[in-house]
């Protein structure tokens, strides 16, 4: 597998950076010179143009304390977009690698189930959310407050 720079469109390639336009280039000059070994330069010109159409740019302002800032560079670094790309890969888990030895302490909520007592964890910020008491079957639904209300 290739290392791959979304940001700047670029793979690494034995070490060096090609952009899809520099792949193409080396392609056509084996080509002009009779030399038909370029299927490296091929599969790395498909694999960045793969990861290319399947990537989606964000625009955002983030504004962050100084703290928050600290913490965010200690994620990943001086390059603040570095630092926010890998926070949010390390975040939504896509990244193992960024995410390795930087925990990330996701929410979880632990409420009672209304008819046996059981205790019922949620794992995800997501409200309105159905829940079941794995012990009595009992369903619901938590709202965005947190509290339990039954299904209609």
């Amino acid at each position: 597998m290739h290392e791959i720079k979304l940001s700047e469109a670029k793979i690494n390639l034995d070490g060096v950076w090609f952009s899809a336009d520099d792949l193409a280039n080396k392609i056509q000059e084996k080509i002009d010179a009779g030399d038909m070994k370029f299927s490296d330069l091929a599969g790395a010109l498909e694999a960045l143009q793969n990861a290319l159409e399947n990537a989606t740019t964000l625009d955002v302002k983030v504004i962050l304390s100084k703290e928050e800032y600290e913490k965010l560079k200690s994620i990943g670094g001086d390059d603040d977009r570095d630092c926010v790309t890998k926070a949010i890969k390390a975040f939504i888990g896509s990244d193992p690698e960024d995410a390795k030895d930087k925990p990330i302490n996701k929410k979880k909520l632990l409420i009672k189930c209304p008819k046996c007592k059981a205790p019922i964890e949620i794992t995800t910020d997501k409200r309105p959310l159905d829940v079941e008491c794995s012990k009595c079957g009992t369903g619901g639904r938590l709202t965005l407050e947190n509290k339990w209300a039954k299904l209609t």
